[in-house]
């Protein structure tokens, strides 16, 4: 068993030093029976006693520990979703209670608006991005990083809207149904 070293300096009532090897261990304020203890060159968090003097009785609770800066920046931002759960999320949108799946590959919209010469340049390439769910997946897989994937999804939403939205001005679908 080591040898420890612990020594008590009392300034005034109600104050004193802690020291041990290492030199000042921590600051007690309070008098017997209620005293907070302060670390200054020791691991641990502030502690608080209280206890009933010449009984050996007494309850200790040591405070919280202090968080970093960086811990704290970490707690405060808010968690992003990975991939696998937007492509989840998605796909529940797309083959949902609304059927946009359903309007867009079984029925051929996506297949139509993508074929028809009359369909502007635009429409057609949202058409061809969400032409068939594995072209949608992996256009949202190859986003890098977080940031860019959540602007992938919203480009497949956006997508999948246009051409429904030429779909049914062009009468070959009532939005509605879908």
């Amino acid at each position: 068993m080591p040898f420890r070293f612990r020594k008590r300096t009392r300034l005034f009532p109600g104050l004193s030093l802690n020291w041990s090897k290492n030199g000042l261990s921590s600051i007690s304020i309070g008098a017997p029976g209620a005293t907070v203890n302060i670390p200054v060159a020791r691991d641990g968090q502030t502690r608080g006693t209280v206890g009933l003097p010449g009984t050996g009785l007494s309850y200790s609770h040591e405070g919280s520990r202090k968080r970093s800066v960086r811990e704290r920046q970490q707690a405060q931002r808010p968690t992003v979703p990975t991939t696998e759960q937007l492509l989840q999320d998605l796909e529940q949108v797309l083959y949902g209670k609304q059927a946009i799946a359903y309007t867009l590959w079984t029925m051929g919209i996506a297949e139509r608006v993508q074929n028809d010469p009359a369909t502007p340049r635009a429409i057609r390439e949202q058409a061809f991005l969400v032409a068939t769910w594995e072209r949608v997946e992996l256009h949202i897989r190859r986003g890098r990083g977080q940031a860019e994937t959540i602007a992938r999804v919203r480009q497949v939403c956006q997508a999948a809207t246009a051409v429904l939205t030429y779909a049914d001005e062009q009468g070959w679908v009532d939005v509605g149904d879908a």
